[in-house]
């Protein structure tokens, strides 16, 4: 890479954040969207029997298998762009269509996994059933990689800010401008992956095996 274009990223860097911040606003929203729709299927799963938990297993099973990409696009042209609310017009972002589309992910692990923990606990397996914590913030890695997705239906994320780069400056900038785009995933990726590990080795992780296993021991 030569100074030329070194420096140019350098320049449009700040408008390149920016929208990188939109991709991990957008992955915090849609995996805390999903993560509590998931609980809240888990527990009927769990909790409930007859129509009830077979219809939360089966709601859970349909989200697992739609693409998140077809759910975007459905929440974008189905869902209205505003509403009256007495004499008040709300308007609905994109953005938040974008978290809806992409929350199917999330919730469909988070509803599987925890009752999978929830098994595993309930015969006494406490470390299959802390294995839910680290594997759920892989999900928030895969939606956050997968939030580029939000550029196709007008969000303004880092992906969508590249795409104005090079329609602004040339097309001859196309390849250094993605593959900057593509080390801002990477390097929070592996930072990920890394803090992943290094929880799962932990004090804190250690010391709620030790409590969950004596409290099995008790009952």
């Amino acid at each position: 890479m030569n100074s030329e274009t070194l420096s140019f990223l350098i320049t449009w860097t700040p408008f390149l954040l920016q929208g990188f911040m939109w991709n991990i606003f957008i992955a915090i929203c849609a995996v805390t969207l999903g993560s509590l729709l998931g609980a809240g299927l888990a527990w009927l799963r769990v909790r409930k029997s007859g129509a009830i938990a077979t219809a939360a297993e089966q709601l859970s099973t349909f989200f697992r298998g739609v693409p998140t990409l077809a759910l975007i696009f459905y929440a974008v042209f189905v869902l209205p762009t505003e509403f009256s609310l007495g004499s008040m017009v709300v308007h609905i972002p994109q953005w938040s269509k974008a978290v809806i589309g992409l929350a199917a992910a999330p919730l469909s692990f988070t509803s599987e996994s925890l009752v999978v923990a929830y098994r595993a606990l309930q015969r006494g397996d406490i470390g299959a059933a802390l294995l839910f914590i680290p594997t759920w913030i892989n999900v928030f890695l895969i939606s956050f990689v997968a939030s580029s997705a939000s550029s196709l239906v007008g969000v303004s994320e880092l992906v969508s800010r590249c795409n104005t780069v090079i329609a602004a400056t040339g097309t001859s900038v196309m390849v250094p401008v993605y593959l900057y785009c593509s080390l801002y995933f990477v390097l929070t990726s592996l930072l990920f992956t890394f803090l992943i590990r290094r929880f799962k080795d932990s004090a804190f992780m250690a010391g709620v095996h030790a409590r969950l296993t004596q409290q099995t021991c008790r009952n």
